[in-house]
């Protein structure tokens, strides 16, 4: 049976929205493995490997700042956005003095973004899917519904 309009749409809004949450944690994954390569730049005194890795954990957090939605919750969106520039100062830092520590901080910060990402995604897909199964069995009453329409037994008030 092919799924009606609104399953259609609800499966393909979700699908969508899985997506962009997929590419945030891929994104928070991508730049704690920069961060490490830009650590083993300075520990093996490579200022290429270093500068090269810095440079890409600071593209990530500058496309995470420029993603933010800042018509969403503006206190939540303010602290991330500075939470990202602090973490772009830092690299800085880090990029300037050699300093492992400072990029500890800035690992350390990722992590725990990316963590809470992660968690509120599974509680945003254990959501979903309780949507999804209420979505079926009303899929599997639409014919009962319409039967009983048809033959005026069915009076809804709205």
């Amino acid at each position: 049976m092919a799924p009606t309009g609104y399953a259609a749409y609800s499966n393909a809004v979700v699908h969508t929205t899985d997506n962009k949450e997929r590419i945030l944690l891929m994104l928070y994954d991508g730049a704690v493995r920069f961060v490490r390569f830009a650590r083993l730049g300075i520990e093996k005194k490579s200022a290429k490997i270093r500068g090269e890795n810095i440079s890409k954990v600071m593209a990530i957090l500058t496309e995470l700042d420029c993603a933010l939605d800042r018509e969403m919750e503006e206190d939540l969106v303010e602290n991330l956005s500075n939470l990202y520039h602090y973490m772009m100062d830092l690299l800085t830092i880090a990029n300037v003095k050699n300093d492992t520590v400072v990029l500890d901080e800035v690992e350390r910060l990722l992590c725990e973004l990316k963590d809470g990402f992660a968690e509120a995604e599974r509680r945003l897909r254990e959501l979903r899917d309780g949507f999804d199964e209420a979505a079926e069995k009303i899929s599997a009453c639409q014919p009962v519904i319409e039967k009983a329409q048809m033959q005026g037994g069915l009076h809804i008030a709205v």
